[in-house]
């Protein structure tokens, strides 16, 4: 599983930043060259050469290092209906946690952007987990390093969950090994998992689900078809509140 963040997230939650959401990508290993494949065919035939992050196919991004800062707006528009319509047909499954800030840091546990990063985790850790154990596979977790003090942190708080299994609701016996980090740049998968948090962040902070409406199919569900709960988490369960905008 590769997975990446997408936050509005401050020390205080506030009324503009309603929500910080995880969104992953689950690959099985015989389909990675495959989706590998289909993401570097995207990018050779657009000639983007650097990485693939949500905030470069906004309008207004004209960072140096962004490959589309030449791109117009109309132009950055279909290239990300293009990359979700691929991100839709390709053979990976979408888990996603939404977070209510403000629910979050009711409790006693998240007090800043680090302890609402872990709270996040664990429920996004989770339904990989049972994802693992519907597949009965074994899998290891990718994610996008973000600093020495904070890449340290989130692996002994990935360490301390594994290490109580048995005595946790859901266990994490289909995990191995430890928590993987990765620069993004040298990653398809972390690069499309910023894609998805990004796309499903924006349908619930502001309300514009175009995207996120196209790689919904991705979305891991029950056998009824629902996604809540399955491949979609809204945390925390019984204080969030989905109908929050950004102002």
């Amino acid at each position: 599983m590769f997975y990446r963040r997408k936050r509005d997230a401050t020390l205080k939650a506030k009324p503009r930043q309603p929500y910080f959401t995880l969104g992953a990508v689950v690959i099985e290993a015989e389909q990675w060259h495959e989706v590998a494949k289909q993401i570097r065919g995207y990018t050779s035939r657009h000639r983007i050469k650097g990485e693939l992050k949500w905030r470069y196919f906004s309008p207004h991004n004209q960072q140096p290092e962004n490959p589309l800062r030449d791109k117009t707006t109309d132009e950055r528009k279909a290239l990300s209906l293009e990359l979700a319509t691929l991100v839709a047909k390709s053979p990976l499954t979408v888990i996603a946690c939404v977070t209510d800030i403000e629910a979050a840091f009711a409790y006693a546990s998240v007090s800043n952007q680090r302890e609402l990063y872990h709270f996040a985790y664990k429920p996004l850790t989770e339904r990989f987990q049972y994802f693992l154990q519907d597949k009965k596979s074994l899998g290891i977790v990718i994610a996008d390093h973000r600093g020495r003090d904070d890449d340290r942190l989130l692996r002994a708080h990935h360490d301390t969950l594994i290490a109580k299994a048995g005595n946790t609701i859901s266990g994490y016996s289909k995990l191995i090994e430890g928590l993987f980090l990765q620069d993004s740049s040298h990653s398809i998968g972390i690069q499309l998992a910023d894609f998805v948090a990004g796309a499903i962040h924006r349908a619930y902070s502001t309300g514009d689900g175009e995207l996120a409406g196209i790689i919904k199919p991705r979305l891991r569900r029950k056998p009824d078809g629902s996604t809540l709960g399955h491949g979609m988490v809204h945390h925390p369960r019984d204080r969030f509140r989905p109908e929050l905008r950004r102002n």
